[in-house]
This record gives C-alpha cells, sequence and structure tokens, in this order.
C-alpha cells in the first residue's frame, strides 16, 4: 500500500512539474483552470479505492466491488466534469481533455498494481 501512494504522489508530482516545464517552453499556453483540483481528486479517489480493493480477499467480491466502483467512479467523474464545463467555459477543452489524461494515468495505475497483487496471489 505505501509503495501505491508513493507512485500515485510520484506521478502527481511529475504531472504537475511536466506542466510547468510545459508553460515555461511555450508548449501550453495555460494551465487548465482545474489542473490542481483534478490532480487531487484523482489521486485521492485512487488512493482509497487502491486501498479497499487491496484489503479484500475473495475473488468474487473483488471483482463485483471493482465493477461497482468503477460505475461509481464514472459518475462521480460525470458530475464534475459537467461541474468543470459549466463554470469555466472557455477554458472546457482544457480542462476536460487534462482530466481525461489523469483518468486514464491513474486507472492504469490502479490496475496495474491490482494485477500484480492478483497475479502474484494466484496458485501455482
Amino acid at each position: 500500500m505505501t509503495r501505491f501512494v508513493a507512485v500515485v504522489l510520484a506521478v502527481a508530482i511529475g504531472i504537475t512539474a511536466l506542466l510547468l516545464v510545459s508553460l515555461q517552453f511555450g508548449w501550453i499556453d495555460a494551465m487548465p483552470s482545474y489542473y490542481l483540483q483534478s490532480l487531487i481528486i484523482l489521486s485521492i479517489f485512487t488512493v482509497v479505492i487502491y486501498r479497499y480493493l487491496d484489503r479484500l480477499k475473495s475473488p468474487e467480491i473483488f471483482v463485483q466491488i471493482y465493477l461497482l466502483s468503477m460505475a461509481v467512479k464514472l459518475l462521480a467523474y460525470g458530475v464534475y466534469v459537467v461541474l468543470m464545463i459549466v463554470d469555466d467555459k472557455p477554458g472546457a477543452n482544457k480542462n476536460v481533455a487534462f482530466f481525461l489524461i489523469l483518468y486514464v494515468i491513474f486507472t492504469a495505475l490502479e490496475v496495474v498494481f491490482l494485477y500484480r497483487k492478483i497475479a502474484g496471489n494466484r496458485p501455482h
């Protein structure tokens, strides 16, 4: 669990650094207005969901809870994206694109760590 939190933190810091470098070199004209909120929300949700799933022992329950967590996550993130769009219409494209990139990165992290855990627990 500690390793996962450290990796999520490192990725969040790396993404922030990449944004700052991109801004400095002119690769992007401005930071997404919701970059910090998106980074914090996705980091925290990813860690909380991973922590909960990591503690489950039964494979049948794991699959059901994982699918439920994905559905709840998509609904919550959908509401968040709509709020971003309504609040910042001119910056909606940047905010949504940045959010989707973060979503893919953090979901991939979660899946990789969960797969390693599950694959390591298989009987040979």
